[in-house]
């Protein structure tokens, strides 16, 4: 995955947007986030470079809202989701609670990372060894989807379900509700 970061001094700000990109490592999906990468300029306007940051500023102001901003002076890391999927499952059941989750995710703008267990080995073999005893299945491996946060087991499609329906989607994950959900305000009820 290629990452470009523009750093605006004057502005006090820098960008950081990720491109989509598909390897056997995995698919990330900062869902929110506009992709773009930021070419080098020409040699024809390497003595213009000040014009050239100038124009490619106004150009990428524009989708800011659409962009993680962060400060140049902190950073502050992001906990990535990731769900374990297998692309060549032969069980529509199993595509069908992949694309339940996957979609759940995208539509909330949940950032993900796909990690596909069929078309790569050491995704197959992490996610095997990382899914607790506890919820293994009695026979055989553990099915896809697996979902992780960071290196942390979050559980598999039954919870990721239960927690949908309770609204408690965001806890599942390990991750703040955003302010305005219903999964914050139930959260501010049970405080009161």
């Amino acid at each position: 995955m290629m990452q470009s970061s523009l750093c605006f001094p004057g502005l006090g700000l820098g960008l950081q947007c990720s491109e989509l990109s598909e390897s056997s490592q995995g698919r990330r999906r900062d869902s929110g986030e506009f992709p773009f990468h930021l070419p080098p300029p020409c040699s024809s306007h390497l003595s213009s470079t000040s014009s050239w940051i100038s124009a490619f500023a106004a150009a990428a102001l524009k989708p800011l809202a659409l962009c993680r901003t962060q400060t140049t002076a902190a950073f502050v890391p992001r906990m990535v989701i990731r769900v374990y999927i297998a692309s060549s499952s032969g069980s529509t059941a199993i595509k069908k609670k992949q694309q339940d989750v996957l979609g759940f995710l995208e539509a909330n703008k949940i950032g993900f990372e796909e990690k596909d267990i069929a078309a790569n080995e050491e995704n197959r073999k992490w996610m095997r060894e990382n899914v607790p005893e506890n919820n293994r299945p009695a026979t055989g491996y553990p099915l896809p989807p697996q979902i992780f946060n960071e290196s942390q087991y979050r559980g598999d499609y039954d919870a990721f379900f239960e927690a949908r329906e309770n609204n408690a989607v965001y806890a599942f994950l390990g991750l703040t509700a955003p302010p305005g959900s219903k999964e914050a305000e139930a959260q501010a009820k049970q405080q009161a």
